[in-house]
């Protein structure tokens, strides 16, 4: 197959879900503008450890099958993980409704978050987990234009919620806690219902939304399947318990304004980060299987992508160190005064995350889940000593410049790691192949 309508084609389906991305992303940025003037920094900094509890729920919803989708030896078989992956979603999220309500009704939340907030955590995790099969989905398809789609009506409807209750909270006082939570909420619930309606007008997609069969069914794919869970949730787990472990420690011991400031700095850098790389990881995945079966070389693309992305990537973090402050003030308001310092210290973490996470896939493609996880597990400790330095010297600032220090170290480790398995795996194909009995 000639090299150049390939490269083409990944650079489509790249920019198809790149330009969903981007809209969603440019509407959550305008929002984001007009919010910080109708909430405060307390107000985001009990969001943001709400949704660090989403993001860590959110794995054990699907325990990671939706990653084997992609890679299924088959259609039929990749439809029948997606049903399975969907009806243990649903069981995961009713288990969590249920011990929300009883830890709300003992006024027990964790981390102090109110017992109204602990409500909306199981139909977000419902939401999210129901998205991120049917990304996958389409994903296995290259339905890549349903996936964008759904991105820019979740993030426009988000956006349009948080607004609103934002705007009524100067009557409603409860909204102050509520209105960014819920809005987030009511987007991802409206997202995912159109995502649904797209999925019915495609053939190949629209038997998983028909009723599931027996249980019977998905047994032998889940046995088969079983390094997901086992592997990748756990590693997924504690690389997201890591990731958020900021916002979950942090908040016991300083303020919600100072996590404020650090959260929304968070969410204008990393965030949109995350997005790009699970943008590349989702479009390089499939393509590196598709390679991998026809016996092609993986690295020539890999090192493009890392070159063109460093090249964009590293001019902008620089001018952002500069203009940070300003920028954030000009923009939020007086009261987010502070947010520059937060961003600078993430700007080496985001360099070095927008190389190595983009390459996740590659521990999936080659089944090195465990070394992966090992790296996870020394990340989640140094963050711990980081964390645990900044709160014994009772600084707030201290604790997030160690954290992200720390966290840029291990990723730039942990890529040259990705690279190396990718650069084994191409020297293996241009091995001679071991003559025969006859030659």
């Amino acid at each position: 197959m000639p090299k150049q309508p390939h490269i083409t084609r990944l650079l489509k389906e790249s920019g198809t879900l790149l330009s969903g991305s981007m809209a969603a992303q440019g509407a959550a940025f305008v929002a984001y503008i007009v919010l910080g003037r109708l909430f405060t920094p307390g107000d985001f900094g009990q969001y943001s450890v709400f949704y660090s509890y989403i993001e860590v729920l959110i794995i054990l919803s699907t325990a990671k099958y939706e990653l084997a989708i992609v890679a299924a030896d088959s259609d039929g078989e990749a439809l029948l993980l997606s049903q399975g992956a969907l009806r243990l979603n649903r069981t995961v999220s009713a288990l969590l409704l249920c011990a929300a309500a009883v830890l709300a009704a003992a006024h027990a939340a964790p981390s102090a978050l109110p017992p109204a907030l602990m409500l909306l955590i199981p139909p977000m995790v419902y939401f999210c987990g129901t998205t991120r099969v049917y990304t996958h989905l389409c994903n296995r398809f290259r339905n890549y234009k349903s996936i964008a789609a759904s991105e820019v009506v979740n993030s426009l409807s988000s956006v349009a919620a948080r607004i609103g209750f934002g705007l009524l909270n100067t009557v409603v006082a409860a909204l102050h806690t509520l209105g960014l939570p819920l809005g987030t909420v009511v987007g991802k619930m409206v997202g995912n219902l159109y995502f649904r309606l797209r999925l019915r007008r495609s053939p190949e997609v629209n038997p998983v939304l028909s009723r599931p069969p027996a249980f019977g069914a998905f047994a032998p794919l889940l046995r088969k399947h079983r390094n997901y869970p086992r592997y990748v949730m756990t590693k997924d787990l504690l690389t997201s318990f890591s990731a958020n472990l900021p916002f979950l420690w942090l908040s016991l011991y300083f303020g919600e304004a100072a996590l404020g400031l650090f959260g929304l700095a968070f969410t204008f850098t990393q965030r949109p980060v995350n997005i790009l790389n699970g943008i590349f990881e989702k479009v390089f995945y499939a393509d590196s299987v598709e390679r991998r079966r026809r016996g092609e070389p993986i690295g020539p693309a890999v090192r493009r992508f890392l070159l063109a992305t460093n090249a964009v990537a590293v001019p902008l973090c620089v001018g952002g160190y500069f203009v940070a402050e300003p920028l954030f003030v000009w923009l939020m308001g007086p009261r987010w005064e502070g947010a520059g310092y937060y961003i600078r210290c993430l700007l080496p973490w985001l360099l070095a995350m927008l190389s190595s996470n983009s390459l996740m896939f590659v521990s999936n493609l080659f089944s090195t889940q465990r070394v992966e996880f090992c790296f996870q597990l020394a990340l989640l400790v140094l963050r711990v000593a980081a964390l645990g330095a900044g709160i014994l010297a009772g600084s707030f600032r201290l604790a997030i410049l160690l954290l992200s220090g720390v966290s840029t170290a291990v990723l730039l480790i942990l890529l040259g790691w990705y690279l190396l398995q990718i650069n084994r795996y191409d020297r293996s194909l241009r091995q001679p192949s071991a003559p025969t009995a006859h030659s």
